[in-house]
């Protein structure tokens, strides 16, 4: 298994229709929209808000998928360890039933709307998050730890599209969970 990390720059957008002008203009690869249903679990033992880690079942295109992300190592980028094991879609109930058997319990639910773009090696995502808004997503996924490279890819990339690359580092959970304390 080859320990893959994702390095991202995530920004609050008012007009992603200027976004994705620019993108076609840059000949990016329109790979189509993705109506994504993320149910986050909380770890039994383990405060997974200090700890920094996640646990998610996503549901989209008619495929499951569990997710581990690890804890953050920048405060410059999002970047963290993260583990996907794609699941066959009608073994949701299974795999939720396995997790609360396990002590996991269901914290809550992300709905969005992904516009999935590829260019060079980033993967561009324009998404509306149901009560956050829309955002832009910039990933790029290595099996080098080099963050200061990976940030300054990013951060070149973000640039080209007319976009300041000042990143929210907070996951869309995080800024869900802080919207709903408000």
């Amino acid at each position: 298994m080859v320990l893959l990390y994702e390095y991202e720059i995530k920004i609050k957008v008012e007009n992603l229709e200027k976004i994705r002008k620019k993108l076609q203009e840059m000949n990016a690869n329109f790979l189509g929209v993705i109506e994504e249903l993320d149910i986050y679990f909380q770890h039994p033992c383990r405060d997974f808000r200090r700890t920094d880690e996640a646990l998610r079942v996503r549901i989209y295109n008619n495929k499951l998928e569990l997710t581990y992300k690890g804890p953050k190592i920048s405060d410059k980028i999002k970047a963290r360890e993260e583990i996907n094991i794609e699941l066959r879609h009608e073994d949701l109930q299974k795999i939720v039933e396995l997790l609360e058997k396990l002590g996991f319990k269901k914290f809550l639910k992300v709905k969005k709307r992904r516009e999935v773009y590829r260019i060079g090696g980033f993967e561009v995502n324009l998404d509306s998050i149901e009560d956050l808004g829309d955002f832009i997503e910039v990933e790029l996924k290595s099996a080098c730890k080099d963050e200061k490279e990976a940030s300054n890819m990013l951060t070149n990339f973000v640039e080209k599209l007319g976009l300041e690359p000042k990143s929210i580092l907070k996951s869309y959970l995080e800024l869900l969970i802080e919207r709903l304390r408000n």
